[in-house]
């Protein structure tokens, strides 16, 4: 997410904090010393509202840290990978590489966010019960108490059976399981989700007549951001459903442009690189193709040198990112495409290049698919 900050990593996922962070941190801080602490705690020192209200903020978006961590976690233990959590102004978003490929998968991913909050509702409470059953000073139950009531009502409503909140990603899991259908699931899950969204958005608007507007205004935006990301999501799954299906014969291009091993750095610029303007080249060496070489690989290289300089020489071996097989699926070779930084990648079969596919061939076969589609 763009404006976000690296604080830490926590089990090889990367904990991000976006700027955006800054106006709800601010936000619950000044609402907390101004007006909740104000009133229900008029004797306190002034500046402990202050110091108390930002660390209760603080510890908030900890809650919320934990939350997104439990998704993760759960995540990486059923094969998905987690590469970032990233703090915001809406709460928390885990990046999950991929999609759960099973109901059963989707539900605990799902489940294990409100579960945690739900478990720091307890023990807060916990904490604050054992704190006035000792004695203890109000600076310290109060805090305790606002963070068991917060996470509480964050289990809840990310508990709503609207997506993308967890319990419609619950919700789509069930569906999914029963019919068999991540679609349809997606779809229903998708539509609560909307329905949801514009009930927040509504409730916003009397809540802003009725004399709150920065509540009214708050409830407005948190609708409009689920609404966006409900019908998001549905769309998504869509692509991603086609992905899934689109074999790379069918949009894969035949007549590939190969370069001989022997040529030089120069040949392979003026007759290759300037003549049909790719980015990359196949390698072959007597029948067989045995790497690619990119412009990147020469500019590693001084101009003085091209003349007798050979293509083997700085051509690199294939690896498995590289190749794909013509049965593999889009998905297949977005995965593969987004991680050998060539833009392109072979399709081989048996050792044998059958024709290759870039990052705009993909692209325009999707556009073209769905339209007709």
């Amino acid at each position: 997410m763009r404006g976000s900050v690296k604080i830490g990593t926590i089990r090889g996922i990367a904990i991000e904090v976006n700027v955006s962070w800054l106006i709800i941190f601010t936000l619950i801080t000044v609402m907390l010393a101004t007006s909740f602490f104000p009133l229900n705690y008029p004797d306190w020192d002034p500046t402990l509202y202050w110091i108390i209200g930002a660390l209760m903020a603080i510890m908030l978006f900890v809650s919320v840290l934990l939350h997104e961590l439990s998704h993760s976690l759960v995540a990486i233990k059923n094969g998905i990978e987690v590469k970032r959590i990233t703090l915001f102004i809406f709460g928390g978003v885990a990046q999950i590489e991929t999609e759960p490929d099973e109901p059963i998968k989707e539900f605990k991913i799902a489940i294990a966010g409100p579960a945690m909050s739900l478990f720091l509702s307890l023990f807060f409470s916990a904490l604050a019960s054992l704190a006035t059953a000792s004695g203890a000073s109000e600076y310290l139950i109060v805090p305790l108490t606002y963070l068991a009531t917060v996470n509480l009502v964050l289990a809840i409503f990310n508990l709503v059976p609207a997506f993308p909140l967890d319990g419609g990603r619950i919700l789509r899991a069930i569906i999914w399981h029963y019919k068999g259908n991540l679609r349809l699931a997606t779809k229903i899950a998708s539509n609560m989700g909307g329905f949801f969204g514009y009930f927040l958005m509504f409730s916003g608007i009397f809540i802003a007549l009725s004399g709150d507007i920065v509540g009214g205004v708050w409830f407005i935006f948190i609708g409009w951001f689920i609404n966006q990301a409900s019908q998001a999501s549905y769309q998504q799954t869509m692509v991603t459903d086609i992905f899934k299906k689109i074999k790379i014969k069918e949009f894969m291009t035949t007549d590939v442009i190969v370069v001989e091993y022997h040529k030089t750095l120069q040949e392979l610029v003026d007759e290759y690189f300037y003549v049909y303007k790719f980015a990359s080249f196949p390698v072959r060496r007597m029948d067989e193709i045995f790497g690619v070489v990119s412009v990147n690989d020469i500019k590693s290289i001084p101009r003085d040198r091209w003349q007798e300089t050979l293509v083997t020489e700085i051509a690199r071996p294939l690896t498995d990112d590289m190749e794909i097989s013509p049965d593999c699926t889009v998905t297949s070779s977005l995965n593969k495409l987004s991680k050998n930084g060539l833009g392109r990648i072979l399709v081989m079969e048996d050792d044998k290049l059958l024709g290759i596919v870039s990052n705009t061939d993909v692209l325009n076969y999707i556009r073209i698919h769905s339209e007709l589609q």
